[in-house]
């Protein structure tokens, strides 16, 4: 046998082992076995549900938060005054250009009188205690009753302040109906109507 015959003989040898092996593997698998091994999982479909954050929303709260909150152009700024009398004197404006931008350590640098009781980007609330009375309270002004006397309050009836001064008038020397007027408080727009005031509720004293 020359050489070429003894290489067919061989690889014919070969393709009949390969055969008889593979019908034997073949033999040893049951028919669920290679159902299965054909089948894939299926791909679980990706699916958004309302409500929950996506990574992009989350990645841009993590930075938020990280950011300090700062005075923007649409920041309003609430003044709050209050004085002795127990009055307050509120003031709301927008932030002026010389703080956009500041953090609320770095605004309580430049306004060292006033406390901040509240920042946040849409809206910054001062604090200040004043000594005296409030200049609302100063520029009106009305008749009263206190301790059984005609006294003359700062303020208005409906905001009464501290006393002005008390005059020499009982009120109990009144008729009802001034009386009742007294006790609701009558509003004094100027010194000149206060005189003639005190003159009416004077001559019911001395009638």
């Amino acid at each position: 046998m020359n050489r070429r015959s003894r290489l067919l003989t061989a690889c014919l040898a070969l393709m009949l082992l390969s055969a008889g092996l593979s019908y034997a593997y073949l033999s040893l698998k049951t028919p669920g076995d290679l159902d299965r091994a054909d089948q894939k999982l299926p791909d679980l479909p990706k699916r958004e549900y309302e409500g929950n954050p996506s990574s992009h929303e989350f990645q841009q709260a993590a930075i938020e938060l990280g950011t300090p909150a700062k005075v923007r152009s649409f920041t309003e700024l609430l003044y709050r005054a209050v004085y002795e009398c127990g009055h307050e004197e509120t003031d709301r404006i927008p932030a002026p250009a010389e703080m956009i931008g500041l953090t609320e350590g770095e605004l309580s640098k430049q306004i060292e009188a006033w406390n901040i009781a509240e920042f946040s980007e849409n809206q910054i609330i001062m604090f200040q205690k004043r000594q005296g009375i409030s200049p609302s309270c100063l520029q009106t002004m009305h008749i009263g009753e206190r301790d059984g006397w005609v006294t003359i309050f700062y303020g208005t009836p409906d905001k009464r302040c501290k006393p002005k001064s008390v005059t020499r008038i009982k009120a109990s020397d009144l008729p009802p109906g001034e009386l009742d007027d007294l006790k609701v408080g009558i509003p004094i727009s100027s010194e000149e109507e206060l005189l003639r005031v005190l003159e009416t509720l004077a001559s019911w004293r001395d009638g």
